[in-house]
């Protein structure tokens, strides 16, 4: 199996699960998405397995963590100020601090992946 033949299994996948999801939201059934979220990832990985060209390379994990680093510097800036600045103006207290704990969850997550990477990499 090829790149292409990878992507357009991907979009079938993909739209199947949407579908499911949509189904699953109008019958008011909680437990299909999590099947279909599950079982979708599971024949992604399958599938993956069987593509003989290669899907990703240095660079690109190089891109990602790039680009990772600066969303999450991004969003984590903008929820703390806007979660502040909600909570300062007496308007929306439950949003801002909503935003102001998402942020100080998404720093402690940062610092312990930080911490088990640098360890695991002196290994």
């Amino acid at each position: 199996m090829n790149r292409k033949q990878f992507a357009l299994c991907g979009a079938m996948v993909t739209a199947a699960i949407g579908a499911i999801v949509g189904y699953s939201v109008c019958t008011s059934n909680f437990v299909l998405p999590f099947v279909a979220v599950v079982g979708g990832i599971l024949a992604l990985r399958l599938i993956k397995r069987r593509v003989d060209d290669v899907l990703e390379d240095e660079r690109i994990y190089r891109i990602s963590e790039k680009a990772s680093r600066r969303v999450l510097e991004i969003f984590g800036i903008g929820s703390a100020l806007t979660g502040v600045t909600l909570i300062a103006l007496d308007k929306h207290q439950e949003v801002g601090y909503a935003l102001a704990f998402s942020a100080c969850i998404m720093i402690l997550l940062y610092m312990i992946f930080y911490a088990y990477y640098s360890v695991k990499s002196l290994d």
